[in-house]
């Protein structure tokens, strides 16, 4: 059986992920854009982080490299990416270090001026605060993309960086890969309103052997934002994906769909998408598993992934990690099955430890009506009673279980009460 504290911990963890590795599909590797040779911003107009290496052939791996942002920071008004073929991704993380770190945090030693494999994605080695830059196109429709005058993401002064790169090299010869972020920069006197980038990310995925199923969350803003492009990220067994506005009222507007997995089209919207303060953010995946296991969210390339990404001004730092303004991660997930709020929380609750596909399908197979009070018992339960509980689940397990069913009764109690009419 799952206890209460277990359940903190394996869902507070992926409470901010980011992106890690998505599969990469048939190419060589040998194809380059046209426009590969991707030359740094001219002196005093931004800069380039570039990282290059070598695979061999067959491999597929992982590698990040740590960079150390300028002394003065950086105002990130607009970025081009570029990268070798063979790849699914460039990201360009922001991490919580102000000094390079010179171990995992497994406590592995590590040199951090090189590069480094990272096979389970960078999140399991280092931590991430969220996303800079980045493309799942090798010849554009990069994430942050240009921002309007005097608009910019700001990375503070010292900050470490983290690139990482996914590549398969399907070929029988070495494949030299060059990936490169330039981060075109705007003076502190011309910024008038600090962006964000949406980093929206549902642990709740699913997939039965030789089966389907489909993930959905919904992010509730507590201010008014202006959306600039909006974009996808699932693994190879994504087979759709619809985002959509939800105004007050409750009417869904559809803003993006298509079926890529790789190759992601982005969404621009001009003029700028407002979402104003109650209104939300409402994304689902779809997805078709063809293998003889289960498939849940995860990290790596055996798992899958659903994400909403895109940048945004001004910024929440809250908001972009679907958080409320007091930062407690508050999504509502919508299952697509029959089970009932209550017949859901008691599968999550009796499901054992280390089964986390199990774990992540009783949300999948809930019934979509049911989705705001399963939402509010889970989330009141992976954050301790939003704080209350903090004390007691510092302690031991039976205590952290006695005090959260005390404080969330009331999230409980609608749960029990909810129906799937």
């Amino acid at each position: 059986m799952r206890t209460t504290t277990s359940l903190i911990a394996l869902l507070g963890a992926v409470a901010l992920f980011g992106c890690s590795s998505s599969d990469t599909g048939p190419g060589t590797g040998n194809e380059t854009p046209e426009d590969q040779a991707l030359e740094p911003p001219a002196e005093g107009t931004g800069l380039q982080y570039r990282m290059t290496s070598t695979i061999q052939p067959g491999e597929e791996v992982e590698r990040c490299q740590l960079f150390v942002a300028p002394p003065e920071g950086l105002n990130v008004n607009r970025e081009v990416v570029r990268f070798s073929g063979g790849s699914h991704h460039v990201l360009l993380y922001a991490t919580p270090y102000t000094e390079m770190p010179t171990e995992t945090r497994d406590g592995d030693a590590l040199d951090p001026t090189q590069v480094h494999d990272c096979s389970q994605g960078p999140q399991a080695y280092w931590d991430v605060t969220g996303v800079v830059a980045g493309s799942q196109s090798p010849d554009g429709n990069s994430f942050l993309g240009e921002l309007p005058e005097g608009v910019a993401l700001k990375v503070a002064p010292g900050t470490v960086l983290l690139m990482n790169t996914h590549y398969l090299n399907a070929s029988s010869e070495p494949l030299e890969t060059d990936a490169r972020i330039n981060l075109y920069t705007i003076a502190d006197d011309e910024v008038k309103i600090e962006a964000g980038m949406l980093f929206h990310y549902n642990p709740f995925i699913s997939v039965p052997s030789r089966g389907e199923s489909s993930a959905r969350m919904r992010c509730t803003t507590d201010s008014d934002i202006s959306v600039v492009r909006i974009q996808s990220h699932m693994h190879r067994r994504g087979v759709g994906y619809v985002a959509h506005k939800v105004d007050l009222d409750g009417k869904m507007t559809e803003l993006y769909a298509h079926d890529k997995w790789e190759g992601v089209p982005s969404q621009e919207f001009s003029p700028f998408l407002e979402v104003k303060a109650g209104e939300a953010l409402d994304y689902r995946c779809d997805f078709r598993n063809t293998e003889d296991r289960e498939i849940a969210q995860g990290l790596t390339t055996k798992d899958e992934m659903c994400m909403l990404i895109g940048p945004y001004f001004p910024r929440s730092a809250a908001y972009e990690n679907c958080a409320t303004e007091e930062g407690v991660f508050a999504p509502t997930w919508f299952g697509s099955g029959k089970s009932t709020c209550a017949e859901a929380l008691s599968c999550m609750n009796n499901t054992p430890n280390g089964d986390d596909a199990a774990l992540y399908g009783c949300v999948v197979n809930s019934c979509a009506s049911a989705g705001p009070q399963l939402s509010e018992a889970i989330n009141c339960q992976i954050t301790g009673a939003y704080g209350a509980c903090d004390e007691d689940c510092s302690q031991d397990a039976e205590a952290c279980t006695t005090c959260i069913t005390t404080a969330c009764s009331a999230e409980m109690d609608a749960c029990e009460a909810a129906t799937c009419d």
